[in-house]
């Protein structure tokens, strides 16, 4: 019988604390697997616990890195795909739930899943991240959430914060997808999946806790001055637009076209009759 195998991707800027705190429950709950751990830091310097030893590596990221690029660099130690048997993909601020990780793999052994998305809720216990359908055929870029049950449930795509991938995701896709910059990364790699008939499912339950990031789009957000949101617009954090057009147009087909001129009307329309609020 094949070792389980794992290789665990985190990207993180500046958050030591709840770095270790992920380590600590990641190895805990993965007790009964060979691993390797590999973080892209794109901030200042973080230290592992001496307890994990060789099995975490961290690769310095540039400085202004965002989370797509730092995964992409983290995953960039999977040296051979038939080295690992799985990858995990884990956000630094989730605090896992005991066994979480080691369920879902086994999870993923006895099902036919060939990507597990993790939910993950707030701290008041409401959903935060997790799995998505779309919407209709006529808007295939535009998503509905997916609540774990106490099944196994079908998505297209998910959110990154807790997703693992097995064999036939690494062989036909490979760990990350390469130039995205900071999100659509994870939206595009469940979309790549469900393309290429690869079975997407949301594990039951929920695995840890996150709590939402609720900022807008900062190109989009109404409270932040006109000047400011031209300048982020074809920047990671705003609307880089070589990266909306390939995604709207890959997974968007004709309608892509649609869904990637309304992203660029939406962003002059708020320019034009938006102001920064006075206070």
């Amino acid at each position: 019988m094949r070792t389980t195998n794992v290789l665990v991707l985190i990207a993180t800027h500046n958050r030591q604390a709840s770095l270790e705190r992920c380590l600590t429950a990641l190895s805990a709950s993965l007790s009964d697997c060979e691993f390797v751990v590999s973080v892209s830091n794109s901030g200042g310097a973080v230290s592992i616990p001496s307890t994990f030893g060789a099995a975490v590596t961290i690769t310095k990221a540039p400085s202004n890195s965002f989370w797509a690029e730092s995964m992409e660099l983290a995953s960039k130690n999977l040296s051979s795909a038939s080295r690992f048997t799985h990858v995990l993909w884990l956000n630094d601020d989730v605090e896992l739930f005991p066994d979480s990780v080691k369920n879902l793999i086994s999870l993923m052994s006895s099902s036919e899943a060939d990507v597990l998305v993790g939910q993950t809720v707030s701290s008041s216990g409401a959903p935060s991240y997790g799995g998505f359908v779309r919407r209709s055929k006529i808007k295939p870029l535009h998503f509905d959430s997916v609540l774990a049950g106490d099944e196994l449930i079908r998505a297209d795509t998910f959110n990154g914060n807790i997703v693992l991938l097995g064999s036939k995701a690494l062989e036909s896709i490979g760990p990350f997808l390469k130039g995205y910059k900071h999100y659509l990364a994870d939206i595009a790699y469940g979309l790549e999946a469900t393309q290429k008939g690869l079975r997407v499912l949301v594990a039951p339950g929920a695995l840890g806790v996150c709590e939402p990031n609720l900022k807008q789009n900062p190109a989009l957000d109404r409270t932040v001055p006109r000047s400011e949101r031209i300048r982020v617009l074809n920047t990671a954090p705003g609307l880089p637009i070589r990266q909306q057009w390939r995604f709207s147009i890959r997974y968007g087909g004709i309608l892509g076209l649609v869904y990637f001129f309304a992203t660029y009307a939406r962003f002059f329309w708020n320019l034009a009759f938006f102001k920064k609020p006075h206070h």
